[in-house]
């Protein structure tokens, strides 16, 4: 469809009108944000202390004052719990980024992995302003069930049925006499 050069036009748009901040810059904030979120690693001397890397290293980093090294943000990256890609994206560019923790989605199951993609492509069909058709968006799709719940399903229809369940059909309103607790 498109050829090797060109793929990159197509997803992000005109690359030209594009801002590009400084990758220093998108470090300072990243790490400032990952920093603060961390419950330990506060403060440049302990994360300095716990990555491995001169205290002056990562406040040159927190200032923006150097382009860095891989391997200092590597390591960075690693003492904070995150990942490289997390540090070096500049989420506030023009170009969308979905931001989510990428640890925990590859340790979700493939079942539910399908449930978050259908559901951005869903949110995504049903915001689409340029929709040729006036009708409602509809969705489904039939999804098979775990284990756990078609064991459930099981034992609910093994169960005996009694006078004692209300069908659908029954007024549910009044309540029902009975002759117990009367005297």
């Amino acid at each position: 469809m498109y050829e090797r050069g060109h793929k990159c036009l197509a997803i992000f748009g005109n690359i030209d009108r594009m801002k590009k901040t400084p990758i220093r810059a998108v470090l300072a904030t990243n790490l400032r944000q990952a920093m603060a979120a961390h419950p330990t690693l506060d403060t440049q001397m302990r994360l300095a202390q716990k990555s491995g890397i001169a205290q002056r290293t990562v406040g040159r980093m927190l200032n923006g004052e150097v382009d860095p090294q891989l391997g200092h943000v590597e390591r960075v990256a690693e003492a904070l719990g995150v990942t490289v890609t997390d540090l070096l994206t500049d989420y506030t560019s023009g170009v969308a980024e979905l931001r989510y923790d990428r640890q925990k989605f590859a340790k979700l199951s493939l079942a539910d992995r399908a449930k978050i993609e259908s559901f951005i492509e869903f949110t995504f069909v049903s915001q689409d302003k340029n929709s040729v058709s006036d009708a409602p968006f509809k969705y489904s799709e039939a999804m098979k069930p775990t284990p756990a719940q078609e064991e459930m399903v099981k034992r609910v229809a093994q169960r005996d049925l009694s006078n004692k369940t209300l069908s659908i059909d029954e007024d549910q309103t009044k309540p029902h006499g009975g002759r117990r607790g009367r005297r």
